[in-house]
């Protein structure tokens, strides 16, 4: 299992829950006709955010991706990375989950982006808004496709 986070630009911005989750929906379909590896595509903010994450955590796949011989050696385990036109979703290890949240959050911050805590259900956009997804009667139909989309 994974620990998972996103980064988004923060003009996607989403001030009901709805919105965001129909948004979210389409987004892990992961149809858009691009290389999820290649940051290029992403606007310049993620792209600024993921050149410095990378850096720290390294791909598992893409250009930057460590050789076989080189995995596991930093101080992370790699990431798996999918860089989408206007949100990074990033799948961690568990072992480096409280560290890579901080991480995450603070460069989200650095380069004026929202963040979205999946496990906290909230995403926090960098002038403090906080848009709640969590539904005490039921879990977001979001959870769902994603255990499915990760095989769990």
């Amino acid at each position: 299992m994974s620990y998972d986070l996103m980064v988004l630009d923060k003009r996607k911005r989403f001030k009901a829950k709805d919105d965001f989750l129909e948004w979210y929906d389409a987004l892990i379909e992961w149809s858009e006709d691009i290389d999820y590896n290649d940051y290029r595509h992403a606007t310049p903010n993620l792209q600024s955010w993921f050149l410095e994450m990378k850096a720290i955590v390294p791909p598992l796949n893409g250009e930057f991706a460590p050789s076989d011989d080189e995995l596991g050696n930093g101080r992370f385990q790699e990431a798996d990375y999918c860089i989408a036109k206007e949100a990074i979703y990033a799948a961690f290890a568990w072992s480096d989950a409280e560290e890579v949240h901080a991480l995450v959050s603070d460069l989200a911050r650095k380069n004026d982006l929202a963040f979205f805590d999946i496990s906290a259900n909230h995403v926090i956009y960098p002038d403090g808004f906080v848009l709640d997804l969590d539904d005490k009667e039921k879990k977001p139909s979001f959870l769902k496709r994603l255990k499915s989309f990760l095989g769990l």
